[in-house]
């Protein structure tokens, strides 16, 4: 009986989230609004809540279509699918190239910071012409030179290293493009 109250009460509070999150504006795709120290680390995927909670705080939030996590074998990995809600046009516009490659490498840093047992993120955005990367554990901890696992403040490594530095963010799509669905 406390379960059922339980999962009751975690489905109304995640609701109550999305619900609030959905009012948010369109075009807010900031790469610094959330840091990894301001989001508990996860260490066993039993909350898949949690999951949920950390995402609807990243960049984009508002396109979330959905979110997957895959722990039936290794490696694990996170996929998060955006799409638009209301209006394509405005969908479309709001995942420019610029603010795209910000906005992924930003969200994969801070999942793959506080998500301690996923090794990859797979990343789906269904803008016309649909988009796709995946950005593993090991690829950012070559990016940043640090393994993001260990560290409390992921959003300083980001403003220190790469923050109004978009040559240095394209030289990481140059080596780990963003595929073109056909």
């Amino acid at each position: 009986m406390m379960k059922k109250v339980y999962a009751s009460l975690t489905i109304c509070s995640v609701l109550t989230c999305l619900s609030g999150c959905a009012y948010a504006p369109h075009n807010n795709l900031s790469a610094e609004r959330v840091s990894a120290s301001s989001i508990h680390h996860i260490s066993s995927l039993k909350h898949e809540t949690s999951i949920e909670k950390i995402t609807n705080k990243l960049p984009g939030h508002v396109y979330l279509k959905g979110i997957t996590f895959q722990n039936a074998q290794k490696p694990y990995y996170l996929a998060i699918n955006y799409a638009a809600i209301d209006n394509q046009h405005t969908f479309e516009k709001s995942w420019t190239s610029v603010k795209t490659k910000r906005t992924l490498l930003h969200n994969a840093t801070i999942l793959l910071s506080v998500v301690q047992n996923v090794d990859s993120v797979h990343f789906t955005i269904n803008t016309i012409v649909p988009q796709t990367i995946t950005i593993t554990r090991k690829e950012l901890t070559d990016f940043y030179g640090i393994d993001l696992r260990n560290y409390n403040d992921v959003n300083q490594v980001w403003k220190a290293k790469y923050e109004g530095q978009q040559e240095k963010i394209d030289k990481f799509y140059d080596a780990h493009p963003i595929t073109e669905m056909q």
